[in-house]
């Protein structure tokens, strides 16, 4: 069977349907184990919750990409050894975090040293970003692995709010599926489609009351699974103007982007080490002015989705329509940061 559209939806189906049976289980291991996340500091959850739900989407997006590719004849994912060793060293990291919990400052550098080597790993097998740029091939290859740092660690970031991480998670690689599958590029459509779906399977345990947690090991493993197919993918392809689709991604992960930034920002600003969690993020001051933090997560999904659908329109608009879609995105983006206000950003 040709692999296409029933191919895809198969996928995002088999790992949501897989994850939703894997995360009780990990719970349950978690629990055993006693693998817990218990409310201290700026945490405001209520009692231990388990850690560990990312081995849960790990292996469903596994189990999605492979049993799915088999029955519809999906192609392989190219460079498949750089995904394998990559999400390794994330997954390991998360694993180290989550069982012993590292202190911030050993945790920053364990996630930065984790997240480099996985972006080395992705270079040094041949996956690169190259954004037309004529450089030599080492600032290549320092460009790609800042890259999988930052969108890793932004990922890892916005796992502050039940159900915030995997849902963004959930939404970008739905979206890259799809512009990856328009452009061609079908192993890289089954990979983000089968995490898709392993992340949207993990929600219901996850929001809008969390029975587990994605700990390091699954917001470090979105993040380095939509950094690396990010890169893979193609979208110059039959695009107007290729010189700006090529910055789909950046509208793809937009939202988490947003997030990271501005909290890293903020905490300098007032001196406070940018490694050491606060609820200086975007949701939480949504929630400082008001919402209930179901609802604003369900607004970052809606700002995610809408950034995500801006991505796919980019590389089919023309020249006079793109400064004002990139623009529309750019001051909703901005009128989401402004809405969240600077309550409590000095405290």
């Amino acid at each position: 069977m040709e692999f296409g559209w029933a191919g895809l939806i198969a996928i995002v189906a088999l790992s949501a349907v897989a994850s939703l049976g894997l995360t009780p289980l990990v719970a349950k291991v978690a629990i055993r184990l006693e693998i817990l996340d218990r409310p201290q500091g700026y945490k405001a959850h209520h009692g231990d919750v388990p850690l560990l739900g990312g081995l849960a989407v790990a292996a469903a997006t596994i189990i999605g990409l492979a049993g799915v590719s088999i029955a519809t004849g999906a192609p392989p994912v190219l460079h498949v050894q750089a995904l394998v060793a990559g999400a390794v060293v994330i997954l390991a990291a998360g694993l180290v975090d989550d069982i012993r919990g590292l202190a911030p400052g050993y945790k920053l550098i364990w996630q930065l040293a984790a997240a480099g080597a996985a972006g080395l790993a992705l270079t040094l097998l041949g996956v690169r970003l190259d954004l037309f740029l004529t450089w030599a091939r080492l600032p290549k290859f320092l460009l790609t692995a800042a890259w999988v740092v930052g969108i890793t660690n932004a990922l890892n970031l916005s796992d502050n709010m039940n159900g915030l991480c995997s849902g963004l998670g959930g939404i970008a690689a739905l979206m890259l599926a799809v512009l990856n599958l328009q452009n061609g590029e079908l192993g890289v459509a089954a990979a983000a489609a089968a995490l898709s779906g392993a992340c949207f399977g993990f929600l219901p345990y996850n929001w809008p009351r969390a029975r587990i947690f994605l700990g390091d090991t699954g917001s470090m493993f979105i993040g380095f699974l939509l950094a690396a197919l990010s890169v893979m993918g193609v979208y110059t392809r039959s695009a107007t103007i290729p010189v700006l689709a090529v910055y789909s991604p950046f509208l793809l992960l937009a939202v988490p982007l947003l997030d990271s930034i501005l909290v890293v920002a903020l905490r300098l600003r007032i001196g406070h080490p940018p490694w050491i969690g606060d609820r200086r993020h975007i949701s939480h001051r949504l929630v400082q002015r008001g919402m209930q933090p179901a609802t604003v997560v369900a607004v970052l999904w809606a700002a995610a989705a809408a950034s995500g659908l801006a991505a796919l329109l980019l590389p089919a608009v023309g020249s006079a329509q793109a400064p004002m879609l990139l623009g529309l995105i750019v001051l909703a983006l901005a009128a989401l940061a402004a809405a969240a206000g600077t309550k409590g950003l000095d405290d």
